[in-house]
């Protein structure tokens, strides 16, 4: 497991976890949890990459993270990298299980938009 925290903002924490075993590849912050998966030995290296460049991004960069949650759990999630800017890059979660069990339960589903904005001195966003 890898925890960054910018220098200019210690309190925005991006972590990448790797999973070998089941070569799964992980990505958190604010709550957002992306996932990646590499199979074969020569792909590892390029999905553990841009879990890491994703990372770096969101926690140094402009950064929205968008929630839509029923019953305190959360149904799905996108972290939208540069959201104002010309190329914003979108990262979403689903998590259909979840949502069976909400509308099971009953409930109003929210919508949580929490917006970070870049950092000083912070990496230009790749594209």
């Amino acid at each position: 497991m890898i925890e960054l925290h910018p220098r200019a903002g210690p309190e925005r924490v991006a972590t990448v976890q790797v999973n070998s075993a089941a070569e799964v590849f992980s990505f958190a912050f604010a709550g957002h949890v992306g996932h990646d998966f590499a199979y074969e030995d020569v792909d590892r290296p390029e999905a553990l990459r841009e879990r890491i460049d994703l990372a770096v991004d969101a926690a140094s960069g402009p950064t929205r993270v968008i929630r839509r949650r029923r019953g305190g759990m959360t149904l799905e999630s996108t972290l939208v990298l540069d959201p104002d800017g010309p190329h914003p890059h979108r990262d979403t979660v689903s998590y259909p299980v979840r949502r069976l069990r909400s509308r099971v339960r009953g409930g109003r589903t929210t919508r949580e938009v929490e917006d970070f904005p870049g950092l000083p001195d912070s990496p230009a966003l790749r594209e």
